[in-house]
């Protein structure tokens, strides 16, 4: 198909692969550079005070519910980061640290990626990017569904 209209660059037997593999690669770069836009807004709201006792407790809960390990707003605040990361990351040998088996369990990831890592953060730049990265889920699906064994990931 590709060949019928004089396209040479994708020309080659997985172009469906490579070119689904190059789409969620920006859609997760995306997800990364909203998920910074969102925690930089986040933590520009945290003051540090200093000016407060010694041993004053409540001196600085605003730092504090920010930059706390209590899950609920751990994950509230670093998710869309993390996400992108690891998204990201797939496609950039260097900092590989997970591989998914199969295009399917790809799939599932974006679609995780679209639902719980880009949709709700960073006004409409993060309901774009879950858009595109919930079609390429599904995409990525439809290439496991049709016997492509080349994983849509690159290795940057």
């Amino acid at each position: 198909l590709a060949q019928g209209f004089g396209c040479h660059l994708f020309a080659m037997p997985a172009a469906p692969t490579y070119l689904v593999a190059w789409a969620n690669f920006v859609v997760s770069v995306l997800s990364l550079g909203g998920g910074c836009i969102f925690v930089f807004g986040t933590v520009s709201k945290a003051r540090l005070i200093l000016d407060c006792e010694l041993l004053d407790v409540d001196c600085n809960a605003s730092w504090r519910s920010i930059f706390s390990l209590v899950p609920d707003v751990l994950i509230a605040t670093w998710t869309p980061v993390i996400l992108g990361l690891l998204a990201t990351s797939l496609h950039v040998s260097s900092l590989r640290q997970w591989t998914p088996r199969s295009n399917l369990v790809l799939a599932f990831f974006m679609l995780v990626l679209a639902l719980f890592g880009t949709a709700g953060f960073t006004g409409m730049l993060g309901v774009i990017t879950a858009f595109l990265a919930g079609f390429l889920g599904l995409a990525t699906a439809c290439l496991h569904f049709a016997g492509h064994k080349d994983l849509a990931v690159l290795s940057l």
